[in-house]
């Protein structure tokens, strides 16, 4: 069996160096001013004299490290089994000769080796010195002193208890400071793996727990300081325990006044706490960044090693919560909208991928959909958006993104993904129950009737994930061209998502490649159609028109091939080899005869937006040997009323060229006559729809008479497209249209042809 004997009581003033361990008269325990420490010494003798005589004299043991706690063993069973139970144990006293002639000696070899206590201070005291010589024992084991009984005085024993406590005290501490640097090492290299602010956070407060000692309760708060905020507002990021619930809170939710008081004093005052019931670190951030504080619940008073690590923990890992939070600021910018505070594309398409299976992405084949079912993806686009801008400014067009922003998420449940895809295109991934074309009009003021009044007019389109079979960018990518079929359509329009749209989107694909490599081989040409003064039938000009006729002989329409030269940036390609055409052409035109004509090229809006156009324009004429005054540019309406200030200088540099410009398709779009006014259009173009009301409709609501007037007010020449018959061609003639082009004429015809045309319709 082991025994127990705490003592910690002053020194009684018995017997002097020389005086052997004897009984003494007892005293009473005088007032312990010795540290308050317990210090844990055991003493291993199979002499139960020995034991009592050393437990009463160290009743009176006393110093500045405190006192200490008596453990007793008579064996070395007992003593092994103490050994393992308490591992700070500080000294042992230990009889050599027990079971044994070397029981003690075998009892320190398995203490320093298989135990692998090194830290535990060993004096060797025995009574026969002559089994366990003192020099070959000291040189052969890992023993700290070496007594005989005869010589152990109770002063003597007291002073080499002393020494050894405070070796013992010093071993420990470098054992645990080197464990705690260990530690603090290991925890900076899982740390340096993490780049979520919250996960980091959390792994901060394990991390200071564990070294020293203690469980993990508390949190870590941000500091956030408003531009005009007095109180800044603290943040709880990360929390664990009973603090776990405070996670995303802010301090003043926490219902703990003296904890606030705390982590706002330690933010305030920018320095480390240590309160009777918890300690605050301090995590100072850059002059850009925020400061942390971490909050730990613990009545543990620590000593100096572990304060001394815990300011190496802080300042170690200050460098990576500066870098973990850049990181969530730099997720945030990659996927949050700076504009509304949204998520992004880049958002959906990790929402989208989060659906998408696991099959689907390791590139196994599906049957049927990989997405989660019953996911839908809504599209919607403001209309008249940019109109919005152009008359009211930009500041205006960012508060309806805001209030449409504002009333998506405050309608819809908070798990679904609202996002800006960008200008005034937003996105919603959630359940098809919840995400439906009525719900969101309802929420946009779009219902009627008795619905609240209209807020804004959208486009929209839904795809059904279960029907879809692409990858998360394919879905946005088909999104998008259900929302622009449902704009093409006119206002208010919805498209819903019909199984198959896939190989219409591969087949524009391909159509796409092979315009590229169309143009690469130069095998687009030009078709002229003609243009005629009404009033005399002389040939005029002519519009260049683009055609495609594939190696196969079929003919692809420029309906087709157009607006996908325009969606694929093709067209500015397409526009540099339709111009040098048209150059060549009039260079003919020229040669057989035909001066004073001019060719018409369209410029298309992606062509127009690019700087350096006019000089690529005059570059092409230079080359092919033509003056501006010989080419028209025709611009579309749309275009003409984007950036009224920008379209207006580029318009007047072409101009001053020697260019005339025209507005092709006018009274189709949205024009105000005020802008018109301020550009330099030398021509509006009638487009062919209202050329073909004209007799199916009263003159004075003929919209082609309306341009007329428009044009003859404003100083410019009329010309009207799509002139089918000759009561069109007199009717406007009339009215003062100069010039026509349509099949009443002819229709486009190749640079050959068109000379022939004339030759025998003219020859003069």
């Amino acid at each position: 069996m082991d025994h127990t004997n705490p003592a910690a009581l002053p020194d009684d003033g018995v017997a002097g160096d020389d005086d052997l361990l004897t009984f003494a008269e007892e005293e009473p325990p005088g007032e312990d001013t010795a540290g308050t420490h317990r210090w844990k010494v055991l003493a291993i003798d199979d002499d139960p004299d020995f034991q009592r005589s050393m437990a009463f004299s160290l009743r009176s043991f006393s110093s500045r490290e405190g006192g200490i706690e008596l453990l007793q063993a008579y064996n070395t069973s007992e003593a092994a089994a103490i050994l393992a139970r308490e591992r700070d144990i500080a000294v042992l006293l230990l009889d050599v000769v027990m079971e044994s002639d070397d029981a003690g000696l075998r009892l320190v070899r398995a203490i320093r080796e298989t135990m692998g206590n090194a830290e535990v201070r060993i004096v060797l005291v025995t009574g026969a010195p002559g089994v366990a010589p003192m020099k070959s024992v000291m040189a052969d084991f890992d023993i700290n002193d070496y007594w005989t009984k005869s010589e152990l005085s109770v002063e003597r024993l007291h002073t080499l208890l002393v020494a050894n406590i405070r070796a013992y005290q010093y071993l420990t501490s470098v054992s645990r400071a080197r464990r705690g640097l260990q530690m603090i090492v290991e925890s900076s290299n899982a740390l340096i793996a993490t780049h979520s602010l919250g996960e980091f956070s959390s792994r901060i407060l394990r991390e200071i727990a564990k070294l020293i000692g203690v469980p993990p309760e508390g949190m870590i708060c941000v500091e956030q300081r408003g531009e005009y905020e007095t109180t800044p507002q603290v943040q709880i990021i990360s929390a664990a325990g009973r603090f776990s619930p405070a996670i995303d809170h802010y301090l003043e939710e926490l219902g703990s006044p003296p904890i606030e008081a705390a982590i706002r004093r330690c933010l305030a005052e920018q320095q480390h706490l240590s309160l009777p019931d918890c300690r605050v670190l301090f995590f100072p951030g850059t002059q850009d960044s925020a400061n942390y504080a971490a909050y730990l619940s613990t009545p543990q008073v620590l000593d100096a090693t572990e304060e001394e690590l815990l300011r190496v923990f802080t300042v170690n890992i200050r460098s990576g919560l500066h870098n973990v939070a850049l990181v969530s600021r730099l997720d945030e910018m990659a996927f949050q909208d700076p504009l509304l505070g949204i998520a992004n594309r880049n958002a959906l398409v990790r929402g989208l991928e989060d659906l998408y299976g696991l099959r689907c992405k390791n590139g196994e084949p599906c049957l049927g959909s990989c997405y989660t079912p019953g996911y839908v993806l809504f599209m919607l686009d403001i209309d008249e958006f940019s109109t919005v801008n152009l008359t009211l400014g930009f500041e205006q067009g960012n508060r309806q993104l805001r209030e449409v922003s504002r009333r998506l998420r405050a309608g819809l449940s908070p798990t679904l993904l609202v996002a800006r895809l960008h200008d005034d295109i937003f996105a919603i991934l959630g359940p098809g129950s919840e995400v439906t074309e009525a719900r969101i009009n309802e929420l946009l003021g779009l219902t009627g009737g008795d619905g609240p009044p209209q807020f804004v007019s959208i486009g929209s389109a839904r795809l059904d994930l279960a029907q879809f079979r692409g990858t998360p960018t394919d879905a946005i990518v088909v999104a998008s061209l259900l929302l622009k079929t449902a704009k093409r359509r006119g206002l208010s329009q919805h498209e819903d998502y019909r199984p198959g749209l896939e190989s219409a989107t591969a087949e524009r694909y391909r159509l796409a490649m092979a315009l590229r490599d169309a143009l690469g081989r130069g095998e687009i040409h030009i078709a002229l159609q003609p243009q005629v003064e009404l009033a005399s039938g002389r040939l005029t000009g002519a519009e260049a028109l683009a055609r495609w006729t594939l190696p196969s002989g079929e003919t692809v329409p420029p309906g087709i091939f157009i607006p996908l030269a325009e969606a694929t940036g093709l067209i500015v390609t397409l526009g540099e080899q339709v111009l040098r055409q048209a150059c060549r052409a009039v260079v003919q035109l020229v040669g057989a005869g035909l001066t004073n004509l001019r060719v018409a090229v369209n410029v298309s809006t992606l062509q127009f937006a690019r700087e350096g156009l006019l000089q690529d324009f005059l570059r092409i004429l230079r080359e092919e040997g033509v003056t501006p005054r010989q080419i028209e540019i025709e611009i579309t309406e749309s275009l003409a009323m984007q950036d009224i200030g920008t379209v207006q200088q580029r318009l007047q540099a072409f101009r001053d060229q020697g260019f005339e410009i025209a507005i092709d398709d006018f009274g189709t779009g949205f024009s105000s006559l005020s802008y018109l006014r301020r550009l330099p259009i030398d021509r509006l173009k009638i487009d062919q729809a209202f050329v073909a009301e004209i007799g199916t409709v009263d003159d004075e609501n003929a919209i082609a008479e309306m341009v007329i007037r428009i044009a003859q007010r404003m100083g410019m020449t009329v010309i009207a497209e799509g002139v089918e018959t000759p009561t069109q061609a007199a009717w406007l003639q009339a009215r003062g249209c100069q010039d026509g082009q349509g099949y009443h004429f002819a229709r486009p015809l190749a640079l050959e042809d068109l000379l022939q045309w004339q030759a025998t319709r003219n020859p003069g």
